[in-house]
């Protein structure tokens, strides 16, 4: 028998003695056949038995039943994902260089219904990730705290969505524009919209001024696609498509940003510097900026942040396989850089050697705004089963 197939009867037998004396841990709860989430980040099903061997490992596993083991199996991204470069017939990435920043000017903004409440009638912070919704004082919540403001059309990809009522549009998350007729954004921003009141706005820079000097171009939503493997209460998997009543005409002022395609997505960003936007709150429990704001922030490794997240009473619940390489975890090692209140769905962005400007993340879910200890939880674009589900999406036919 091979060392390693040693070594793992080894281990399963200690975690078999500890389930005899009903000693069992949080990860083995599941039943065979109910969805559990792989050590990847994969959403799959908690077997006896797995078709890659592999995945029959300490880590993988989901269950106890019948004096068995069970395993959350990894499927084979090879077979699953297509992430090779599609064709394009327009530019992407490209940016007016923001030399001469200014200041952060926060200003009101209509407010929004508030979000689900718990028992107490308090705002659940983790089941409101990142939209600007109103609530009481809870922490886990997601503006681009220490931002500054963008000159105008800097982000030409940048889009800010709302919901048209009789009083007007109210501004509550962010999207960012991928080709001529499909915005990406977080999915928990749309779980109970009516998309008959979506309006998606491009080319903004300030939407409280009427003199800019491009303006700005509102459409209509007619189809929301969900990545089909999100479950909540769990964070994985936040990500959302809206395909636009009309098609984009891209210029200057309104163009998608790049994807990572193909050897770009096995760039590793840790220790990189990367940028935000978006036009969320500009503290926590602060108030929204009319005007687009960036900061810089630095990529994490995910282990980091599963060591920080880890400490949080709603941790279990929330990122049951932990938080691994389907997530980017960026902020800053001081604090007082990140997303927040508004942010939600918005694009973290970094430069390839071309300088184009690529998606990295989708802003999703942190603790707080700003704080050092938890960084910002951004859906990874660089993770081979997001990308492959955007190319069958959106990029089909352009």
């Amino acid at each position: 028998m091979p060392l390693p197939h040693v070594v793992l009867l080894l281990v399963l037998g200690a975690v078999q003695a500890e389930a005899q004396r009903i000693i069992f841990p949080d990860k083995l709860r599941y039943s065979e056949g109910e969805v559990c989430i792989t050590k990847s980040g994969q959403t799959s099903t908690c077997e006896r038995s797995c078709q890659d061997a592999s995945s029959q490992s300490v880590d993988n596993l989901c269950g106890y039943q019948d004096l068995i083991f069970l395993f959350c199996c990894e499927k084979k991204l090879d077979s699953l994902t297509d992430i090779s470069p599609p064709a394009l017939n327009f530019q992407c990435g490209k940016s007016i260089k923001n030399n001469e920043p200014g200041t952060v000017g926060p200003v009101p903004r209509p407010a929004l219904p508030p979000g689900p409440a718990t028992a107490e009638g308090q705002v659940n912070p983790l089941e409101l990730p990142l939209p600007a919704f109103q609530g009481s004082g809870s922490d886990l919540i997601h503006q681009a705290v220490g931002g500054v403001n963008t000159r105008e059309n800097a982000w030409p990809w940048m889009a800010l969505i709302g919901i048209r009522d009789a009083q007007g549009i109210s501004w509550f998350c962010a999207g960012v524009l991928i080709n001529e007729q499909w915005i990406l954004s977080a999915l928990h921003c749309f779980l109970n919209q009516n998309i008959d009141v979506l309006v998606v706005r491009l080319g903004e820079h300030d939407y409280n001024s009427l003199s800019e000097r491009t303006p700005h171009q509102d459409f209509g939503v007619i189809e929301t696609v969900f990545y089909p493997d999100y479950s909540h209460p769990q964070a994985y998997h936040d990500l959302a498509m809206l395909r636009l009543d009309s098609r984009v005409s891209i210029q200057r002022s309104i163009s998608p940003v790049c994807l990572p395609w193909g050897k770009e997505s096995d760039r590793v960003l840790t220790n990189q510097v990367v940028t935000l936007t978006g036009w969320g709150d500009t503290k926590f429990g602060g108030q929204p900026s009319s005007i687009l704001q960036e900061v810089k922030v630095t990529v994490f490794s995910p282990t980091q942040c599963d060591r920080s997240y880890s400490n949080l009473p709603q941790y279990a619940e929330t990122w049951p396989q932990g938080i691994g390489q389907e997530t980017v975890c960026a902020g800053d090692p001081n604090g007082g850089r990140d997303a927040c209140q508004g942010d939600s769905g918005g694009p973290l962005v970094s430069q390839d050697a071309r300088g184009s400007y690529v998606l990295a993340g989708v802003v999703s879910r942190g603790y707080g705004c700003g704080h050092k200890d938890y960084p910002g939880l951004y859906a990874n674009l660089r993770y081979p089963p997001y990308l492959a589900w955007i190319k069958k999406v959106a990029f089909t036919t352009i």
